[in-house]
């Protein structure tokens, strides 16, 4: 068995709840790679080669690292997932600094009619050329490269790479085109319309998934809830416009071989119940740390595998001693035998210190399973 096949191993091995060898450390965070290896910012998000180059180059410098989630990163699909602009660096912000979404309301009430009448297909290809630049046509080239980063992490660094899609529901792009506040306003004003709108929408979006997953085979697949989190919804809310499409888009990736990891970030306490409804021991639940992953475990007990959850903050601002003592207490209360893949709190920041990095690696490496 080479060192891929014991890494992947593992970490599958994690996921279905069955025992590992050594705890896994799986890494998220393109940014802080492109630090790392001293490329500028806009140089990464351009140059997909190079951005190859840094990311086999960080994943041999640190041999702990068991996966990897975006190995390399576009804001393209930042614009097609939340239907908003985007401020690039060397463009609308300095060269070194990171990506940052432009929160504004670029879709407008109007659309959801638009998207009954015309069709959404028709519709969306309209509001992405019209109002985000064409980030269909902007992402093509990370979509040509991303095969061969994939092949490389795991040829060249030994490293397998988590997520070779990504998707969220049909409320991803509403809340981020409409904007959070006006959005939630017309769930409570017009629930009927952005229903048939979300329906109508989700048509296409499953179509597509299932395209892609047919297609690209991956071994993981990030099925998001970023602004769909319900922090700030009702559970009647979520039942009715989130969860449906959702729950349809992760039992679909398993359907086609896909280990969904499902990339919950803010706050999902309120509805681990929920998460009871998939199917034991196929997913993986990858927590940025505003939920409380100690209450995941005790909700889902041996039905789900947890990835996560060091704060970016201690990365960034703390110590080496507080990262590795935080990821060892992490295995002792989460996932001392199984169960659980150690990583940051969504993605390694771009400050981070290395010696943090290095220290949350090192603890799984410790750790007498």
């Amino acid at each position: 068995m080479n060192t891929y096949e014991q890494r992947l191993n593992r970490t599958l091995n994690a996921v279905k709840m069955e025992p590992v060898d050594k705890i896994p450390f799986s890494y998220s965070g393109p940014a802080y790679v492109s630090r790392w290896a001293g490329l500028t910012m806009q140089q990464y998000l351009n140059d997909f080669p190079a951005a190859t180059d840094a990311t086999v180059k960080f994943l041999k410098a640190h041999p702990g690292i068991d996966s990897i989630h975006s190995p390399i990163f576009t804001t393209s699909a930042l614009k097609i997932l939340w239907f908003s602009n985007v401020g690039e660096p060397g463009i609308d912000i300095d060269e070194n600094d990171l990506w940052q979404v432009l929160e504004a309301e670029v879709m407008k009430f109007e659309d959801y009619q638009a998207i009954l009448d015309k069709g959404y297909a028709n519709w969306l290809h309209e509001f992405l050329v019209e109002r985000l630049g064409d980030p269909e046509t902007t992402i093509v080239p990370f979509l040509q490269n991303s095969p061969v980063t994939i092949q490389r992490c795991a040829e060249e660094a030994q490293v397998p790479v988590m997520n070779g899609l990504s998707n969220g529901s049909p409320f991803e792009g509403f809340c981020g085109g409409r904007q959070l506040m006006n959005f939630f306003m017309d769930i409570v004003e017009e629930p009927e319309l952005v229903k048939s709108a979300l329906d109508a929408s989700f048509e296409h979006v499953r179509a597509t998934y299932k395209a892609q997953l047919d297609m690209v085979k991956p071994l993981g697949a990030w099925v998001g809830g970023w602004r769909a989190a319900p922090e700030l919804l009702s559970h009647d809310t979520f039942m009715e416009f989130v969860w449906p499409y959702l729950k349809e888009m992760i039992l679909m990736t398993i359907d086609a071989g896909t280990i969904p990891v499902l990339h919950f970030d803010s706050c999902w306490d309120t509805e681990l119940e929920t998460l009871k409804e998939l199917p034991a021991r196929k997913c993986i639940l990858m927590l940025d740390g505003a939920t409380d992953i100690r209450l995941a475990r005790e909700i889902l007990d041996d039905r789900m595998c947890l990835l996560g959850d060091v704060p970016s903050s201690m990365q960034a601002f703390g110590t080496a001693d507080e990262c590795y003592n935080y990821g060892t207490k992490l295995i002792d209360d989460v996932g001392p035998k199984t169960g659980l893949i150690v990583s940051s709190g969504c993605d390694v920041p771009l400050n981070a210190k290395e010696e943090n990095v290095q220290a949350i690696v090192q603890a799984t490496i410790d750790y007498q399973v």
